[in-house]
């Protein structure tokens, strides 16, 4: 609609007024209206509002209320992760002090230098049983060098030699050491860390290592032309070296036991392990001249001290002497060992008489304990176990020395049911296959009455071993043996046969008494199983709580 111009009607016959006279009579609300202008009327009530000042986004307020939001954001953050890591501390130290009460270390040694001898045995006895060698032979031999160094563990410790093997890849690692001004305790966990680094050079014995990648591999796998053959590569480890890369790994064995037995300050008892356990690995490698007279210095270790006007052993037969009395625990084991070597070697006539005198002698034993073994424990106050709960536990007492007679201590009663095995194979492979079957029956009780009266909550590792051994070697054998005899009377039958009523013979009464008899083995063998697999509840400790 076309804007109007409202302005008063003049009268007809008043004169024409002035433009100034006019102006002065239009309305106040419609003076700026423009007349020649097409668009809508600028009204307040039909335009958006537009507001000329500038709007302040980052005012006192919202700088104060960021700053805040900022110091809360550090706060939870570095509270979180500081939880976190004060959780992560704890519970590492946590593990420490159960690997400390597992495999106990000398309160005189540094940290590092325990933390070292706790995490080889870790690798040596896993709980899942698959046991880390190169990880226990480093970590072990990395302890025994920090043990040695007088900057780090080894003040007091001198070289008996200052001869340096050029081919050695550390000057003097392998020098015999004087320990004798150092403690039991010291002394004692030296050697078992220096045991603990053989045992573990015996089974990474011949591994190379590849210099290009730094990786550690088992003979069996490495490609070259001394192994024409290669084990293929388990899955998800790296591919297998060339032996133009590659270089022997660790040390052999022979250098550690030769240390030991050089070393000054090792009891008779520790030289006699190290002795036989050294003899046992030259044999496993068939070197014919070493376990004969390494066998020789164990016995020469076992002696010591003793009168040899009266020996306590025969000199040619080393069958036991029983008018000397009980022998000693040293006496004892260097006199198996020997047996044992016999019979490996074949001279089982020569082996059964030195079984036969020592099952005798064991028999004939003490059945308690010495009276400083009876002495029960001192009660402890409620106190005292809490604090012992907390403080590090004390090192185990010295076991004994070996130069006095043991007592029929549930591991030697299980020794005595492995040389009932021994005589029961000797037996039954050279004349009577009767008695040797009784004497292996025999055996198998002796183990599993001693195994089920430890029980499982028994503490006694080293007697549970024994027992375990002999009672799997001891049904291992009478089922083999059985089987045997099986076959015999079958094959004995077949060829027999000359009527139709041999049917009706003998043969076929024998022949079923050794199918019952196979049939109790595999019983025997399913009753036993909860012992030999030594099932235990293990305690998951504090990661149990993080677990579905």
């Amino acid at each position: 609609m076309r804007p109007r111009l409202v302005v008063r009607r003049a009268r007809l016959g008043t004169p024409r007024q002035s433009p100034r006279s006019r102006t002065q009579c239009l309305r106040t609300f419609t003076y700026h209206t423009q007349l020649t202008t097409k668009s809508r009327p600028n009204l307040p009530f039909l335009t958006i509002p537009i507001s000329n000042h500038s709007v302040r986004c980052f005012t006192t307020e919202r700088r104060a209320w960021l700053k805040h939001e900022a110091k809360m954001a550090v706060r939870y953050t570095v509270s979180f992760w500081g939880i976190l890591a004060c959780v992560g501390v704890i519970y590492w130290f946590y593990n420490e002090e159960q690997l400390e009460r597992d495999f106990p270390t000398p309160h005189e040694w540094g940290f590092i230098t325990r933390k070292l001898f706790r995490d080889a045995n870790k690798g040596r006895y896993p709980k899942d049983g698959v046991v880390n060698w190169a990880e226990a032979m480093e970590l072990s031999r990395g302890c025994v060098l920090r043990l040695e160094d007088p900057k780090v563990d080894g003040q007091g410790v001198t070289k008996l030699s200052d001869i340096v093997d050029p081919d050695a890849l550390i000057p003097g690692e392998f020098n015999a050491c004087d320990i004798s001004s150092k403690s039991e305790e010291w002394r004692r966990g030296y050697f078992e860390a220096i045991m603990l680094a053989a045992k573990s050079a015996e089974h990474t014995d011949g591994w190379v290592r590849d210099i290009t990648r730094n990786v550690i591999s088992p003979p069996e796998f490495v490609i070259g032309p001394s192994n024409p053959r290669p084990v293929p590569i388990p899955p998800g480890q790296p591919h297998a070296p060339r032996e133009e890369n590659c270089e022997i790994a660790y040390p052999g064995a022979d250098n550690f036991y030769m240390k030991i037995l050089a070393t000054k300050g090792f009891t008779a008892r520790q030289k006699l392990e190290a002795a036989l356990e050294y003899a046992s690995f030259m044999e496993f490698k068939e070197r014919a001249e070493g376990p004969e007279a390494l066998y020789n210095l164990a016995l020469a270790e076992a002696t010591q001290g003793l009168d040899m006007s009266n020996p306590p052993y025969n000199l040619k037969t080393f069958v036991l002497n029983e008018k000397t009395g009980p022998p000693s625990l040293n006496l004892l084991d260097a006199i198996t060992a020997i047996a044992t070597q016999k019979a490996r070697s074949g001279d089982i006539a020569a082996a059964l008489p030195i079984y036969l005198s020592l099952l005798k002698a064991r028999r004939f034993l003490q059945n308690e304990p010495p009276r400083s073994a009876r002495q029960p424990a001192p009660a402890k106050s409620l106190w005292s176990q809490l604090v012992s709960t907390v403080a590090q536990p004390d090192y185990p007492p010295p076991p004994p020395d070996g130069t006095q007679p043991p007592w029929r201590s549930p591991e030697e009663r299980c020794q005595e049911a492995s040389l009932s095995l021994w005589i029961g194979e000797i037996l039954y492979a050279s004349s009577s296959h009767d008695d040797g079957l009784s004497w292996t029956r025999d055996s198998v009780d002796i183990a599993e009455e001693q195994l089920r009266s430890l029980g499982p909550a028994s503490n006694d590792k080293d007697a549970k071993k024994t027992c375990r051994e002999c009672l799997a070697a001891g049904l291992d054998n009478w089922g083999k043996m059985v089987v045997n005899l099986a076959k015999e009377e079958e094959r004995r039958r077949d060829t027999g046969r000359s009527s139709v009523f041999s049917f009706w013979s003998s043969n076929q009464s024998v022949e079923g008494r050794w199918n019952v008899e196979d049939a109790v083995v595999k019983e025997r063998v399913r009753r036993t199983k909860e012992l030999l697999d030594d099932i235990k509840k293990e305690n998951p400790g504090l990661a149990g709580y993080f677990k579905a």
